[in-house]
């Protein structure tokens, strides 16, 4: 477990920082990247969860490229949103976050969760222009990414009560 201990260390060391005190001190700061956290959380889980659905058939009307058209776009904006405005609201709790088990779990869902995007997108379904039916691989990946992103914000909000 040593390997813990210098995370843990490294952590209190961020959350200690002048960029920490900052954070924390500002009558601004932390409550509005909490507060646009979560709208990005929002807007991305939530096109994702259309995007997910309509692969597994759960949304009817448009092809899947057309469901990708409206979403993805929506889910990009909303993670430019939650990665920076995370970034602040981890460095102003550091050493809190690393020793609570549900953000761990929430990092862990979210590294799946990305992961997922990169082999969906960058792998056998870039031709989703050509689908006339949803893969059976693609469902399967549909549901990873609904459960991973739908797993990681009910995280998010459940560790500040932890």
């Amino acid at each position: 477990m040593e390997g813990a201990g210098h995370v843990v260390a490294w952590a209190r060391a961020v959350e200690r920082s002048a960029l920490g005190d900052l954070i924390r001190e500002s009558a601004w700061l932390y409550p509005w990247s909490n507060v646009v956290h979560v709208l990005g959380v929002a807007l991305m889980v939530g096109a994702i969860a259309v995007f997910d659905l309509r692969l597994l058939g759960l949304l009817r009307g448009g092809r899947p490229v057309d469901a990708a058209a409206l979403a993805l776009p929506v889910a990009k904006a909303g993670f430019a949103l939650t990665v920076p405005t995370g970034a602040i609201l981890f460095i102003a709790e550091a050493n809190g976050v690393v020793t609570n088990w549900v953000f761990l779990v929430k990092f862990a869902v979210i590294a799946a969760g990305l992961a997922n995007i990169v082999l969906f997108h960058r792998g056998r379904f870039r031709d989703i222009q050509s689908w006339t039916t949803v893969p059976a691989a693609a469902r399967g990946a549909a549901a990873v990414s609904l459960a991973a992103w739908t797993t990681a914000a009910v995280c998010g909000r459940y560790a500040a009560y932890i």
